[in-house]
């Protein structure tokens, strides 16, 4: 059975195991996404089976009727950071602007208007799509400001938009996006394979040297953005619950914490516990 993922950028834990010849016994078949509805769209008609995302997004897409469960976190923390065009020096400097999200009320956008929510401001929020799309509008002039992430953000950055906030620093327990599969897949050993297979990536990127780690994100994309990616990446694919009850109280304060959907009840640990379990007998 080949497994379809989708991803905006593809994680680190992926990279070095496919770097590594650790995917040789599992088909994984990835497509860069333009947008989480995009990836939303491709889960309810069965075009893919799992999805690199913000962990976020699985409130809203449990509403919207997909059967999904968060196996892994494939990255440590998203780094994140506003970047806008002009002279802005702060938030507040952004006050009427437009603003790209990828979706207006699930993923990052959320984080973003907690921030600007925090700071007092509104802004007009421009529906774009993934990090590659909002950098586009930002060096296009579509729009004024957004969130960027690697390498993404160092491209914008090169280009003169400065970063106006680093989002990390004020939400330390961010946490980095999640591997989220379709349920019915949960205990197939497809998926036990591929998760087998980025446990070993994470354990042998933990025995490389830093350079040796910057130079493979180098070449395949991150660019300047090679060294914060590698700094963010996975150490464990363990889910931390620190981070989801962060997402859930950000939602909370917005007044946009869905009924009955808890991120807690979304995640399951057994997939990976299988994996690594296995992978320590391989070794």
């Amino acid at each position: 059975m080949t497994l379809r993922q989708s991803h905006f950028v593809p994680p680190v834990s992926y990279l070095l195991a496919a770097e590594l010849g650790f995917l040789r016994d599992v088909e994984v078949v990835p497509t860069r996404t333009p947008s989480s509805a995009e990836q939303l769209r491709a889960l309810l008609a069965g075009q893919q089976d799992m999805v690199v995302t913000a962990i976020d997004n699985l409130f809203e897409w449990t509403r919207a009727g997909a059967d999904l469960r968060l196996v892994a976190q494939v990255e440590q923390t998203t780094p994140l950071g506003i970047h806008a065009r002009g002279d802005v020096e702060a938030l507040t400097d952004l006050a009427g602007c437009r603003f790209a999200v990828d979706a207006p009320d699930n993923g990052f956008a959320l984080i973003a208007k907690r921030l600007l929510r925090d700071a007092g401001i509104e802004v007009d929020y421009v529906v774009v799509g993934g990090v590659r799309e909002r950098m586009d509008a930002l060096l296009g002039g579509q729009v004024d400001a957004t969130l960027l992430g690697p390498p993404f953000d160092k491209l914008a950055e090169k280009a003169g938009f400065a970063r106006v906030v680093n989002v990390n620093a004020l939400l330390p327990e961010l946490p980095g996006q999640g591997l989220a599969v379709r349920a019915e897949l949960l205990r197939s050993p497809e998926l036990e394979g591929y998760l087998r297979a980025l446990v070993r990536g994470v354990e042998a990127g933990e025995s490389m040297a830093e350079a040796q780690g910057i130079e493979l994100l180098e070449r395949c994309g991150y660019q300047s953005a090679a060294a914060s990616a590698w700094s963010a990446r996975a150490r464990r694919l363990a889910v931390d619950h620190h981070g989801l009850e962060l997402l859930t109280k950000i939602r909370r304060s917005l007044g946009t914490l869905p009924p009955g959907i808890s991120l807690e009840e979304l995640c399951d640990a057994e997939p990976l516990l299988r994996a690594t379990r296995s992978a320590t007998i391989g070794n």
